[in-house]
């Protein structure tokens, strides 16, 4: 499994606060919080659990399908590394989506 390990360690920092699990998956790394995949973090960069009416994701030219070929409606991917300025903002959107959910534990 090819995951980026940098940025892999930056997202366990941001979400350590949250004590996630993770989980090899999708063929990366998945972080879990409350029960819930929040974020996975792969060797391309970042899946993301989005608000699928977020009108930001239009613009962002980094956004793409979770899956190519195979829309998710909750799930984009995003292209980005350990360095990305924002990547605080897109993991925080991921929990604020998470946080709107049932937990699971």
């Amino acid at each position: 499994m090819a995951v980026d390990e940098r940025l892999a360690e930056r997202v366990r920092s941001l979400l350590s606060a949250f004590a996630p699990s993770e989980k090899a998956m999708f063929g990366g790394l998945a972080f879990i919080v409350h029960g819930h995949m929040t974020v996975a973090v792969g060797n391309r960069g970042l899946l993301v659990r989005v608000d699928p009416g977020a009108a930001w994701l239009n613009s962002d030219p980094r956004v793409k399908d979770a899956m190519p070929g195979r829309r998710m409606r909750n799930w984009r991917s995003f292209d980005v590394d350990a360095d990305t300025e924002d990547l605080p903002a897109l993991v925080e959107h991921a929990l604020d989506q998470v946080r709107a959910l049932p937990r699971k534990e």
